[in-house]
């Protein structure tokens, strides 16, 4: 594959990618100087022109920095691919906790019409409610109860599906309904699930800064030649 370059710009954009005889040409323009940052698509960090030694700026090069070679990554960059991975990672961390929600509050639902004493705080308040409401009615009202339960479900796993897509959108209207239902809590006066909703949200939060950073370094490396 060859070599190409990209170059950031005065008003902080990137332009590129393009060839090594571009890049001359915009030298010799004026376009690019020493100090312009420039990366190479071999190399995974930006640099001032003058370090790469093809561009035959070296003698230009501040004291102490060291030309890069024609070819070859740089041993001493660091990967890129490991900070897209740890946000990856983030994103998945977090757009899992709409699972997680679904799925207790699933388990709180059986586990009312079971007889049970037990629940999930984490799960949802509002379908808590509606159960314990329903858990005297006859078999029609319980199954309409379940169903009602299967779909609120269905929608906070819709929201993690998207959200692990990496989609800002699910993990907005997501939080909003958990904060809904986190405002429910606190007027049953279940302090202790209160707690572990701002947790929850917290969490969520931490994957839409993620997805935004992802998105944005997307977009980035997607850019077009049009300095």
């Amino acid at each position: 594959m060859d070599i190409t370059y990209k170059i950031l710009g005065t008003d902080g954009k990137e332009y590129g990618p393009a060839t090594l005889e571009q890049l001359q040409r915009w030298l010799k323009e004026g376009r690019v100087t020493a100090a312009t940052q420039v990366i190479r698509s071999d190399t995974n960090a930006w640099h001032p022109a003058a370090n790469y030694t093809e561009l035959g700026l070296a003698a230009s090069s501040p004291a102490g920095s060291a030309a890069i070679p024609a070819t070859g990554p740089s041993a001493t960059v660091a990967e890129p691919a490991g900070e897209l991975a740890e946000l990856e990672r983030r994103v998945k961390s977090s757009g899992s906790w709409f699972y997680w929600i679904a799925g207790l509050s699933l388990i709180n639902s059986i586990a009312v019409f079971s007889g049970s004493g037990y629940g999930f705080i984490v799960g949802l308040s509002i379908t808590q409610i509606f159960d314990h409401l329903l858990q005297s009615a006859g078999g029609n009202a319980k199954a309409v109860a379940l169903v009602v339960d299967v779909l609120v479900a269905g929608v906070f796993v819709v929201f993690g599906v998207f959200a692990c897509k990496r989609h800002v959108w699910a993990f907005i209207v997501g939080m909003l309904l958990y904060v809904g239902d986190m405002l429910l809590t606190m007027l049953l006066g279940l302090w202790l699930g209160v707690a572990f909703h701002v947790w929850v949200l917290f969490s969520l939060f931490v994957g839409v800064k993620a997805t935004m950073q992802m998105n944005k370094l997307q977009r980035s490396s997607a850019s077009q030649d049009v300095f």
